[in-house]
């Protein structure tokens, strides 16, 4: 299922019975069909940067490696000649990880990494390439949905 549009939040949960809250940092992934696949606990770092390429403003004074690529022509140009797509492809069950696959293509030549899904991500949008999520992973996120409503994705990060 492919990825049309990438939205970084920031968002306070609360466990009302606990009596603790959390701040946590994700991505949701609005896909081509309407649905949503969430991303939660990524580097704010990565979420920073995406929300300045997104939003097309200035980055931040102190930049992070993520914010100055943002902004570095040559680096997204070369990026883009050889990335061809990333794959949000696994879900490690005990430790409750995603993992992306980035393929990459040169001189007909595929070359396969596995990565950390925000990290990929952020690469496909730098290089503007198509981010996909396997069916299952989206079906299976549906059951553990973070019922995130469009209010929560303008938290500054």
């Amino acid at each position: 299922m492919r990825a049309v549009k990438v939205l970084p939040f920031a968002r306070i949960v609360e466990y009302h019975e606990m009596h603790i809250s959390t701040y946590v940092i994700g991505l949701k992934l609005v896909l081509e069909d309407g649905r949503s696949f969430v991303l939660v606990n990524i580097p704010y770092e990565v979420a920073e940067a995406i929300k300045v390429l997104n939003e097309g403003e200035a980055p931040p004074r102190r930049q992070s490696l993520f914010s100055l690529l943002v902004n570095h022509e040559y680096f997204k140009e070369a990026l883009g000649r050889g990335l061809k797509r990333v794959i949000i492809d696994e879900l490690d069950y005990e430790t409750s990880l995603y993992t992306a696959t980035v393929e990459f293509e040169e001189e007909g030549i595929t070359l396969k990494v596995k990565m950390i899904p925000s990290h990929a991500i952020y690469m496909a949008l730098l290089a503007e390439k198509p981010i996909y999520v396997l069916e299952d992973l989206v079906e299976e996120a549906e059951d553990e949905d973070l019922d995130l409503d469009d209010e929560d994705l303008g938290v500054d990060l």
